[in-house]
């Protein structure tokens, strides 16, 4: 089973390698075409975020594997894994509502078709809404550790992830600004534009969770430093020489009382 799982390690290694390739590509095309200087660059951009997109799936069911197996790196390919998700997510906002959504549409000539919406906006929700999904299950499933590393573990996690979440209001208050005029650049709003329910990040839940790892820790922290003066003394009491020729005994005996 180790053996397994530890094959399992080693392909999250190299795939989360070529996954970071392919959005540092991605990253690299967006900024040319946000200078206007390789305009055919954008189907390269979609294909590479959608091909990012799928590695990074597969890549979360290889983490729960390990976390189901309580493989010792479960946790740090998790954090890893969804670093990458969270940089996708990042690239695609950047791509979507900056330059996709915002490209020049041609004027609809009277009697003719309105062209399809832009699925952009739509797009960056569906990405949103994944995120807290996501998150939430994170939160909700996380686990508290039963020592004093484990919590310290834990509580560094989370407040990494907190901060993430912070972050996240401000993604959502862009999206919600966008909200109004979802196609960017034609028309009035969409009549499902005002319908469209923006995703609210899991704040309170992950302020409980920190403020109970917190008061956990600190718990912890104490019971820890007990549990050694427990076994200093332990271990004094067993190494002492309990015969009566000891002439420590009589101070041993006033100790006692």
């Amino acid at each position: 089973r180790l053996e397994r799982l530890q094959r399992v390690v080693t392909k999250l290694q190299m795939e989360s390698g070529l996954c970071e390739e392919q959005l540092n590509q991605a990253d690299a095309d967006i900024r040319l075409l946000a200078a206007g200087k390789a305009p055919q660059k954008a189907a390269e951009v979609e294909r590479d975020l959608d091909k990012a997109d799928a590695m990074i799936r597969v890549l979360f069911n290889d983490v729960q594997s390990l976390k189901d197996g309580r493989h010792p790196q479960g946790e740090q390919m998790y954090r890893r894994v969804y670093r990458l998700h969270e940089r996708l997510v990042s690239i695609r906002t950047e791509y979507n509502l900056r330059l996709k959504s915002g490209a020049p549409v041609t004027a609809v000539t009277a009697g003719a078709r309105r062209p399809e919406p832009d699925e952009a906006p739509l797009r960056y929700l569906q990405d949103l809404l994944a995120w807290v999904e996501e998150n939430q299950r994170r939160v909700s499933s996380a686990e508290w550790g039963a020592d004093l590393p484990t919590v310290e573990t834990h509580l560094g996690a989370h407040r990494g992830l907190h901060r993430a979440i912070e972050e996240f209001r401000a993604k959502v208050e862009r999206a919600r600004a966008d909200e109004v005029r979802p196609l960017g650049c034609w028309g009035p709003p969409s009549p499902g534009a005002d319908e469209l329910q923006l995703p609210t990040p899991p704040q309170n839940s992950s302020k409980s969770r920190l403020r109970h790892l917190e008061s956990l820790h600190g718990f912890v922290s104490a019971a820890t430093k007990e549990l050694l003066w427990l076994s200093e003394r332990e271990e004094e009491e067993v190494a002492f020489d309990w015969s009566h020729h000891n002439p420590a005994m009589a101070a041993k005996k006033e100790s006692y009382s």
